[in-house]
């Protein structure tokens, strides 16, 4: 087994097909798909009605998504997970012919981790995914609709509409941002202590760990700064902890940074920060994230982004279908 091997995300939008409609036994690996139509997602399968008809009328059910895939044989004893970004308006997901897990949103991101049924090559996987959009669904564990699904409100795309993405890492890694589906928190930083001044604030970095390995490891969590050109500007580390076998924990670390540059209206600044789980100097995993930073407030009828007041205007749609238009907030 790999024991160093720094997360791998590929996107994995390309050759699906798809069929609107719920044949029997779609789920199976076995089963004749080559007469459906080949796509790149995301693919809503009702998006060629989007200019004939009402979003009201936009049509709804069951459609299928399959696409066939390879790992190399270099991923023996590697995490995989399957990120979607989205789907609507809920799921079911096969692997093989193996249901890994069901999800009732429509809106947020969700995962399934598929270490223990994905297959290396020469050997084949099929990937199936079950989407239905229909207006009444009801949610399988209570039997309810969603509360928020309204024909007056949005048009309803159905199928895989987001990006799709395959994640590998080693036994020791920073777990992704997927509570639903995965149960997991991911990576997660934020400023605070902010002197606009002097262009300083305290970067905290917190990390999800966990260890599939069999062994307990003594591990290092550190973090890298870095500005648009690539130059580190900061790096700074938590104390050396011991992770056991199956054990999950999250850790952070964080360091006051002077010289910012503060992300602001009309200038989206924005920094690189790497986070890596090092035992014995050697990097285990590392996961690098694109973010700003900027001081915000909300109090006495003002908005204030970096201690300066903006002005807001904004625009809804009723459920009545009538035009709502909010006035802009002045200070």
């Amino acid at each position: 087994m790999q024991d160093t091997s720094p997360l791998a995300t590929r996107s994995f939008i390309v050759d699906w097909r798809v069929f609107v409609g719920d044949p029997s036994g779609a789920e199976r690996s076995a089963f004749d798909d080559s007469a459906w139509k080949r796509i790149t997602t995301p693919y809503a399968w009702n998006e060629d009605a989007a200019f004939r008809v009402s979003i009201h009328d936009l049509p709804t059910g069951v459609a299928w998504y399959r696409k066939h895939f390879r790992l190399p044989a270099s991923a023996t004893g590697q995490k995989v997970f399957i990120e979607f970004e989205g789907i609507r308006q809920a799921g079911e997901v096969y692997l093989n012919g193996q249901l890994i897990g069901r999800h009732e949103d429509g809106v947020m991101a969700f995962g399934f981790d598929l270490s223990r049924l994905i297959k290396l090559a020469p050997e084949e996987n099929v990937l199936a995914v079950r989407t239905d959009n229909s207006w009444d669904y009801q949610e399988k564990a209570t039997g309810t609709r969603y509360h928020w699904n309204n024909a007056n409100f949005y048009a309803n795309y159905g199928g895989i509409s987001k990006s799709v993405w395959l994640h590998i890492a080693g036994p020791i890694y920073q777990t992704l941002p997927l509570y639903s589906g995965l149960g997991t928190t991911g990576v997660y930083i934020w400023a605070s202590d902010f002197n606009l001044p002097s262009e300083s604030a305290r970067i905290t970095a917190e990390a999800q760990m966990r260890n599939d390995s069999a062994n307990s490891r003594s591990l290092t969590y550190r973090v890298y700064l870095k500005d648009l050109e690539g130059r580190t500007v900061s790096h700074f580390e938590a104390s050396v902890i011991t992770l056991a076998a199956g054990e999950t924990r999250t850790i952070s670390a964080s360091s006051l940074v002077h010289g910012l540059h503060f992300w602001s209206w009309g200038y989206g600044y924005l920094y690189t920060v790497t986070t890596q789980i090092v035992a014995d100097d050697k990097v285990m995993d590392e996961v690098s994230t694109r973010t700003g930073f900027r001081k915000t407030a909300f109090a006495n009828g003002m908005i204030c982004l970096n201690d300066r007041v903006i002005d807001v205007h904004g625009y809804a749609q009723q459920m009545s279908g009538q035009p709502l238009a909010f006035p802009y907030l002045r200070g």
